[in-house]
């Protein structure tokens, strides 16, 4: 519990700045459902970047250690999420 209160004492400013520029801009539900969909995608490149580590890690693929795979999946994952989330606002914006 200590923990969290550290992480908020040192996050302090940046908290109080997200706070003050939520309440200057007029947030509507679009854009609160536009945040709360880039949430749930990014959890789910995160759960997709854990499953290709767990797979990765398990299956050697590479014969010698490179310390970069691990990054470059990570990378990549969010990379093809970031374009699908274009993607689909594209198509539906374009219409």
């Amino acid at each position: 519990m200590e923990d969290v209160f550290d992480s908020i004492k040192r996050n302090a400013v940046w908290i109080l700045l997200i706070i003050f520029a939520v309440m200057l801009i007029n947030i509507g539900t679009t854009e609160i459902r536009t945040f709360i969909l880039i949430v749930i995608t990014e959890c789910i490149a995160m759960a997709l970047s854990g499953v290709a580590q767990f797979v990765y890690t398990r299956i050697d693929f590479t014969k010698e250690s490179a310390n970069n795979n691990l990054g470059y999946i990570f990378l990549g994952v969010h990379i093809c999420v970031g374009l699908i989330i274009l993607g689909v606002y594209i198509v539906q914006f374009s219409n």
